[in-house]
């Protein structure tokens, strides 16, 4: 046979034949083919001749092609077979028509902030599915995430980078892992695990913002070194339209040290969710509950808008809080009494008297210090002397009048009464933009008027609401940068404008759980999106069921969600068959750990058993942790697992009731007994 570089028209195993190349790589080639027996078109990747003769290359090939196989997701590029044929190793897929995200991002730079977070949310779905069934990427790049019609984004080549891991060296021109997307920990050759797919897909998320990639050099190696030694960019800083929570996802994903990345694709994916939404961030309100505690009663604040989540958050910073809230100011005035003249001389005597306490106590006030022109460095330590923070989601803007890096305004403004719990809120020059168009001023201007201004003069805008009862509806409260500034064309000035009193918060309703059983995969989804649900995770099984129809679900029909919640599938891939015993009661003896039990016949010819899971608890101190599991007294597991598996699942080959305990490192997080 030719080599692999001249197969069309050839037939792999009497079945697939190759009709056209539509792809080359450096370690296989692509071709599109047709299955005669299934009588549809393929896509066959062969494993390049030269690798070939290395059995470690070839043996972790089919090893890792045949655990991709497993993977059945919307977001994946499906594996259906693995085969050796007259010397050539080759893997049978989906042929999705359609072109890389790498071409797309090239035809369309720094495209829509909105378009980017649902093609990394449909991205990050796809690593997901394949990292609860334990399968690490390696190589995310926008080379392989191919875009299918009607913008639906399937990730591929699953296992390759697995199979070339013996070959590390940058320095002969092959990484493990695209120099430009891989992570720090795969650079200097060390561990990886899931947090480096998620460091790639940051970069990819990174690109698709900025319409470049936040490291680029001379040789794979300088580029190699940036990401072990240098922090990129903020996003924000290169496209301003990028909202302040996007481009804290994109910078925390890229975090140099794993452990302040996503600790799993599971909280990456809420919070671009989130986005979207509009909401706060999960991640962010679960740091403002420990770090932040306010009193969010709305008889004691009132919100002040000032700087919102489509704000630019500062260079270098990684940490935010919640929308700050200003209190209100309690100043009594004493009623006069026009009768009496007594009650007026007392409260008169009662003013004086409060006047001398509040000069007295001044060194205990809630005075907001005056950081107006001051250098941003400055301004913190101005602020931390008088027991304030700066708010991180700090204004970029640019202006002629004031340096960069220096205070252009604040909020509240100088002398103000504000809690201390509070942070500043501050606007920060960028300098000058060396530009000739004059910003006109927009405030207090209609809308559509003030795009009209922008627009006559070839600037762009971008558009923040803000709740504001005292400025009318569909006018402008403010604007970056100030008027009067310079800009060059196609310069993008932020006007914030007023959508009126802020609208009553709508809670989710509850949505009863449908029986998913015998649809189809795109089915289920279908009928649990038109009911307000999702699907969080598809795994598959053997099953006597065809390829493709859903065999399980969780939560059980019939069970109560909010609006926006998600069920977990299981799609049979036919190619067995498998008895699911009812799941009996079990009683739990003294703790309520986070340990669940699966009662499921195990497939494959093997004993009967029963599956039990133990969640690792997701703020372990380690990155690694030691799980044991105990039933009836006898060690049926006791291993060190990560702590980004999320999960470990054993098999106990006990009946009737059993006592199982479960520690992890050296603690006892659950005492049970099971009936099984």
């Amino acid at each position: 046979m030719s080599n692999t570089e001249n197969l069309v028209g050839s037939t792999l195993s009497n079945r697939y034949t190759l009709l056209s190349k539509i792809g080359t790589g450096g370690m296989a080639m692509v071709y599109k083919a047709h299955d005669k027996v299934l009588d549809r078109d393929v896509a066959i990747k062969i494993l390049r001749e030269s690798y070939e003769s290395e059995s470690m290359v070839v043996e972790n090939f089919i090893k890792e092609a045949r655990s991709s196989a497993s993977l059945v997701h919307p977001n994946i590029v499906s594996v259906y077979d693995v085969c050796e044929f007259d010397g050539f190793n080759y893997m049978v897929m989906e042929l999705v028509d359609g072109i890389t995200l790498k071409e797309y991002i090239k035809a369309n730079p720094r495209m829509p902030w909105q378009e980017a977070c649902d093609y990394a949310i449909q991205i990050a779905q796809g690593i997901q599915a394949a990292h609860e069934r334990g399968i690490i990427h390696r190589d995310i790049k926008p080379q392989n995430i191919i875009m299918a019609p009607g913008g639906v984004l399937k990730v591929t080549d699953f296992g390759i980078a697995k199979a070339m891991e013996n070959d590390k060296s940058i320095a002969g021109g092959t990484a493990l892992g695209s120099v430009h997307y891989i992570s720090p920990e795969q650079a200097k050759g060390g561990y990886t695990d899931f947090r480096s797919d998620i460091y790639s897909l940051g970069i990819v998320l990174y690109e698709m913002l900025a319409g470049r990639v936040p490291f680029d050099g001379d040789s794979p190696v300088s580029v190699a070194l940036m990401h072990i030694e240098e922090e990129a960019v903020n996003v924000k800083c290169v496209n301003l339209d990028v909202p302040t929570d996007l481009a804290y996802i994109t910078m925390k994903a890229m975090s140099r040290e794993p452990a302040k990345r996503y600790q799993n694709t599971r909280e990456l994916l809420d919070d671009l969710r989130a986005v979207l939404a509009d909401e706060t961030l999960p991640s962010l309100e679960a740091e403002n509950t420990d770090n932040f505690p306010v009193n969010n009663s709305s008889e004691n604040r009132s919100e002040i808008n000032i700087v919102t989540k489509d704000d630019i958050m500062p260079r270098g910073r990684n940490t935010r809080t919640k929308i700050a809230s200003k209190s209100k100011l309690h100043k009594k005035r004493a009623e006069r009494n026009s009768i009496l003249l007594a009650f007026a001389t007392v409260a008169a005597i009662v003013l004086v008297a409060a006047a001398i306490i509040v000069v007295m106590l001044r060194p205990f006030s809630k005075t907001v210090p005056d950081l107006m022109n001051m250098s941003l460095e400055d301004a913190y330590k101005e602020a931390e002397k008088s027991k304030y923070k700066i708010d991180s989601k700090i204004e970029y803007t640019l202006s002629d009048s004031v340096p960069e890096d220096y205070v252009i305004t604040q909020f509240p403004e100088p002398g103000a009464d504000l809690d201390k719990r509070i942070p500043i809120k501050l606007v920060v020059s960028l300098g000058p933009s060396g530009g000739s168009i004059e910003v006109p001023n927009l405030e207090n201007m209609k809308l559509e008027d003030a795009i009209i201004a922008l627009n006559d003069r070839s600037l762009g805008h971008f558009m923040v609401e803000e709740d504001n009862e005292e400025v009318e509806e569909g006018y402008i409260t403010r604007q970056t940068p100030a008027a009067g500034t310079h800009l060059k064309e196609g310069d993008i000035v932020t006007i914030h404008y007023s959508v009126g009193k802020k609208p009553v918060y709508k809670q989710k309703t509850d949505v009863e759980v449908p029986a998913l059983t015998g649809y189809t995969l795109d089915n289920a989804s279908s009928h649990l999106i038109s009911i307000g649900l999702g699907i969080d995770s598809v795994s598959n099984s053997p099953s006597s069921q065809p390829a493709g129809i859903v065999i399980r679900q969780s939560p059980d029909p019939g069970t109560k969600l909010k609006e926006g919640d998600t069920v977990s599938v299981v799609v049979s891939n036919g190619g067995g068959t498998e008895t699911v015993q009812p799941k009996a009661p079990q009683t739990e003896s003294n703790n309520s750990q986070p340990v669940t039990e699966t009662n499921t016949t195990p497939t494959g010819g093997s004993a009967a058993g029963h599956m039990y899971t133990v969640r690792i608890p997701a703020d372990a101190a380690n990155d690694t942790v030691n799980v044991k599991i105990v039933a009836n007294g006898e060690t049926v597991h006791d291993a060190v697992h990560s702590k980004t598996e999320g999960q470990v699942a054993v098999e106990i080959h006990e009946s009737g009731s059993v006592s199982i305990q479960a520690y992890i490192d050296g603690a006892k997080i659950s005492d049970k007994t099971v009936t099984f």
